[in-house]
């Protein structure tokens, strides 16, 4: 199956498909559409509309259906000492799951990460996902609450 589907950079035609990837993702989680901060339009301002963009996105698709993607930024990291990937989300439809769609996506941000000359790529994971962190740590990513003893903090400003 993976081999049948392709990776692209996401355009604004991408939007609806990614939100509702997006809704699916939180819905996993049992976020309710109500819950979600942001909209369908926040994606397309902050990732298509304004200049320079505020994240960027590869679209997995499967016979011209978008199927996965992956949602990135960059950041400094003071710790590295340079430029970061910083995931925000990745997802896959449940249907197309460990059939290797996660791992083209993946690869996929570790190659724009290393034309970037990034130091390296962060994201979060929630710690009952272990299909995630074993998924993860096929690829060599370290557990940094493990082994950097650090734990991810956060204040929303936002309504």
């Amino acid at each position: 199956m993976a081999n049948e589907c392709t990776v692209r950079k996401a355009v604004r035609a991408d939007c609806k498909d990614i939100w509702e990837m997006f809704l699916q993702s939180q819905a996993m989680l049992d976020v309710t559409p109500e819950q979600v901060k942001f909209s369908k339009e926040t994606l397309q301002r902050d990732g298509f509309d304004c200049s320079p963009p505020l994240f960027h996105c590869f679209v997995a698709e499967f016979r011209g259906v978008a199927i996965g993607y992956a949602l990135y930024s960059y950041q400094y990291s003071a710790y590295e000492g340079g430029l970061e990937m910083r995931v925000s989300n990745l997802f896959v439809k449940e249907a197309y799951r460990c059939k290797g769609v996660g791992k083209l996506l993946f690869e996929a941000l570790i190659e724009k990460a290393k034309q970037q000359k990034t130091v390296g790529i962060e994201w979060m994971v929630l710690n009952w996902n272990r299909t995630a962190i074993k998924f993860y740590e096929n690829f060599g990513a370290q557990d940094l609450t493990i082994t950097e003893k650090v734990h991810a903090f956060r204040i929303s400003l936002s309504e």
